[in-house]
Formats: C-alpha cells, sequence, structure tokens
C-alpha cells in the first residue's frame, strides 16, 4: 500500500499548523488515553478471547497520544496516515517505528470497516510492542507537559 509523506498531506490539505499550540487539548487526551489504558489493562485476561477488540482499542490509544502531540505543537491531522507522516518526519527524537503504526492502523481498519477478527497470536504476538509505544508516547508527552 502507498503511504502519503508529509509533503503530501501539506499539499492536500490534511496536514495543516494551527497557529495555537494547544496544551489544554493535548492534556485532555492523555488524560483520554490513560483512561483507556486502565480500563483494557482492568479486562486484560479477556484478550484471547477478545484480540480484535484489543488491538483497536491500544489504537487508539496511540492514536489520542499522537494527536495530543500534534496539539502540543500546534498542528492537525485530518486522517491517521497524515498524523503519523508528521510524527515520523517531525519527531525523529521519539525513535518510534511510525511505519508500524501505519500497519497499526491497517489492521485497525480492517477491523473497523471489515469485520476482520483478528486471531490472539496477532495479538499477543503485537502486545509488547504495542505497550512500549504507548510507554514512549506518553514519557515524550509528561515531559512536555509538565
Amino acid at each position: 500500500m502507498k503511504r502519503v509523506a508529509f509533503d503530501e498531506c501539506i499539499g492536500q490539505n490534511k496536514l495543516f499548523e494551527t497557529g495555537v499550540e494547544n496544551v489544554s487539548m493535548a492534556q485532555e487526551l492523555l488524560k483520554m488515553a490513560q483512561h483507556r489504558e486502565v480500563f483494557w489493562q482492568s479486562v486484560n485476561n479477556k484478550s484471547k478471547q477478545f484480540p480484535s477488540l484489543f488491538l483497536e482499542g491500544y489504537y487508539e490509544i496511540i492514536k489520542e497520544l499522537c494527536t495530543a502531540i500534534l496539539a502540543l505543537d500546534g498542528w492537525k491531522a485530518l486522517n491517521h496516515e497524515c498524523l503519523f507522516s508528521y510524527l515520523k518526519y517531525k519527531k525523529k527524537e521519539l525513535e518510534i517505528d511510525f511505519d508500524y503504526l501505519l500497519e497499526l492502523k491497517d489492521m485497525r481498519n480492517s477491523i473497523d470497516y471489515r469485520g476482520t477478527m483478528v486471531s490472539s497470536d496477532l495479538w499477543i504476538n503485537n502486545e509488547l510492542r504495542i505497550m512500549l509505544t504507548i510507554k514512549a508516547l506518553s514519557e515524550y508527552l509528561k515531559k512536555r507537559i509538565i
């Protein structure tokens, strides 16, 4: 699948500067991501039974954390592809595999829009990487917000 680059997102007006570093939005998105994470941790014993929901739920946490980073920078993305393109282009210091996030986006879209059910093995094989990504994004945000 062809990916949309940072410059293409800008050219298509799907990624743009807002002119406002929105700290309050970033704080709220961080709180919501933490709230979701607490929920998913509380039902972790159900992951083998509901791997599609876990993958989708944890993807939403990643997306919210990434959106919070853009809000702090005074940017807005109109889709997830451009959200990740911005971070890949502008936030190399995060040392996150943004191509992996695009793969997660594709899996999440298959779940949400095509009803794809993923196996518990797929969840198990991705869980640690997802958790490490969430940890890195959360720590980055906390340092910037405080």
